[in-house]
């Protein structure tokens, strides 16, 4: 009896174009018509504390036409400023994904509403011409309390399917 592969590594795979097969965290799988676009949108969350439900976003974007992460991310943060009510930037540069994957990350704050300040940590990470924006949530207090865990989290992000290099 001959077995047959069922996986294969490509070095040169591309991202999925619109019309491809789209499998999804080995949960489900649909033929999308080459007019329709994966935007996928996940989001982790975690425990509440001080009035902040913890969470994690990862937007996916295909196709990103810069190569390069810091344009990606400057890009991506000054639709990010322009959006955001009471927007304040506290620190930004280039960082490294514990699997050695260059990344940019920026936190800042912002108001949602009067009296209240949320902070935001967000990692930007440039495969192939896909972008993944992890963006992680707290509150002032929090960030000391569940800033490690996340920060865990966010720099052990990999794509497998792709090839990380």
């Amino acid at each position: 009896m001959q077995r047959k592969k069922m996986f294969t590594k490509n070095k040169n795979k591309k991202a999925p174009l619109p019309g491809d097969t789209i499998l999804l965290n080995k949960l489900f799988e649909m033929k999308l018509p080459p007019d329709w676009t994966d935007q996928s949108i996940y989001r982790f969350e975690g425990p509440e504390e001080d009035g902040i439900r913890h969470n994690i976003y990862l937007n996916i974007e295909h196709n990103v036409e810069s190569g390069d992460i810091i344009e990606y991310a400057q890009k991506n943060m000054n639709a990010v400023a322009q959006e955001l009510q009471g927007y304040e930037e506290l620190k930004q540069g280039q960082v490294t994904l514990t699997n050695g994957i260059p990344a940019f990350e920026v936190v800042y704050k912002w108001c949602p509403v009067e009296d209240r300040e949320v902070y935001q940590r967000v990692v930007y990470v440039l495969i192939r011409h896909t972008g993944y924006i992890l963006t992680a949530t707290f509150s002032k207090k929090s960030w000391k309390t569940y800033g490690p865990v996340v920060n865990k989290i966010l720099m052990s992000f990999s794509v497998p399917r792709f090839g990380e290099r």
